[in-house]
C-alpha cells in the first residue's frame, strides 16, 4: 500500500504517532513509519533506552532528532524493552534509507495491557494520513 511515495506495508500495525508495529512471537518491534521519516528530513541522533526498561503506554521510551525537528516516542504498548538496536543509535540515517529493516528502534515484550486498540491497520493508517493532511491544507 502507498500513500505518495511512503510504502505502508500491510502486514504491519501503526499508531497515530507515525509508529509501525510489527508483532512475532508475542513481542512487538517498534520503528517509524517510512511517510514520517520521509517528511522529517534526515535523522541526525537517535536516544533509545537500555535493555531491561519497563515502558508503558504512551510513555516515551526515546527521542530522534532530525534536519527539521527534534520528537520523543511513545510506547503503544506496556512492557519491558527485550532488545535495542544499537546499530541505529550509531548510525541513524538507517531510518531514512530502510525504516521497515534496518531502522527499528526496540523489541517490547508486552506486560498486561498491549495497547492493541490503539493500533491502526494499513487501511486505516492510510485514511488517517488522508484526514491529516486534508486539516493542514484547511489551516
Amino acid at each position: 500500500m502507498q500513500y505518495g511515495n511512503a510504502d505502508i506495508p500491510e502486514e504491519l500495525h501503526y499508531t497515530r504517532n507515525h509508529l509501525w508495529v510489527a508483532i512475532t512471537d508475542g513481542v512487538s518491534t517498534l520503528g517509524w513509519t517510512d511517510y514520517i521519516q520521509s517528511n522529517a528530513g534526515d535523522v541526525n541522533y537517535v536516544e533509545l533506552p537500555e535493555k531491561g526498561t519497563m515502558v508503558e503506554v504512551d510513555e516515551d521510551f526515546g527521542s530522534i532528532e532530525t534536519s527539521k525537528w527534534v520528537d520523543r516516542l511513545y510506547s503503544p504498548v506496556k512492557g519491558q524493552v527485550v532488545e535495542v538496536n544499537h546499530q541505529v543509535i550509531g548510525q541513524p540515517d538507517l531510518i531514512n534509507k530502510a525504516p521497515f529493516a534496518e531502522g527499528w528502534f526496540v523489541k517490547i515484550e508486552p506486560n498486561g495491557e498491549t495497547g492493541s486498540q490503539n493500533l491502526m491497520s494499513a487501511r486505516e493508517y492510510l485514511e488517517y494520513l488522508k484526514a491529516c493532511e486534508g486539516e493542514d491544507s484547511r489551516s
